[in-house]
């Protein structure tokens, strides 16, 4: 991370019992980061990680469109295999 900045912060018990579960020591500048950027965004309308999500999507249904796309050219073709056979 570029711009890091050290920072103290107090929490309760039940905030800090979150973290213990949520990240190792290592990472719980990260963890906390993360959040707190998620909230920020949520405020301002469209999250930047909704939109990164909503590109993953998308090319999961590209890849599931180009698999079913060759599944049917396979069953076109084996259609006219059988069609052929008949004449």
């Amino acid at each position: 991370m570029a711009n890091e900045v050290k920072v103290s912060l107090t929490l309760t018990a039940d905030a800090a019992h979150v973290l213990e579960k949520q990240a190792s020591p290592r990472k719980r500048g990260e963890f906390v980061s993360s959040l707190l950027i998620q909230y920020g965004a949520a405020d301002a309308g469209i999250e930047a990680v909704d939109i990164e999500g909503l590109k993953l999507q998308m090319l999961g249904l590209s890849s599931s469109n180009k698999t079913l796309e060759g599944r049917v050219l396979k069953l076109e073709r084996q259609l006219a295999a059988v069609i052929g056979g008949r004449g």
